[in-house]
């Protein structure tokens, strides 16, 4: 579980710095461009939803719905390769 945590601190950390950090520097080297804003608004839009893609995807995988299908066959051998 621990893992998992550090997965999504990091993750978080990074989308968090493209939605947050880098429109303040964008407001700050970009002072009087007119296309301030829709810069900043098309790194926010892009962090929040990459950000979502990743985390449903991440979350989707940690208890998936369905297992994998296996042969009887294919069962026992990974029992006595495992084992």
């Amino acid at each position: 579980m621990a893992q998992t945590g550090v997965t999504v601190g990091i993750m978080t950390a990074i989308w968090a710095f493209i939605g947050i950090v880098l429109p303040i520097l964008t407001n700050v080297f970009m002072a009087r461009s007119p296309n301030k804003g829709i810069i900043q608004i098309c790194l926010i839009l892009t962090a929040v939803c990459c950000y979502l893609l990743w985390l449903i995807t991440f979350i989707a995988q940690l208890n998936p719905l369905i297992g994998p299908e296996l042969k009887s066959g294919v069962v026992r051998m990974i029992q006595l390769e495992w084992n």
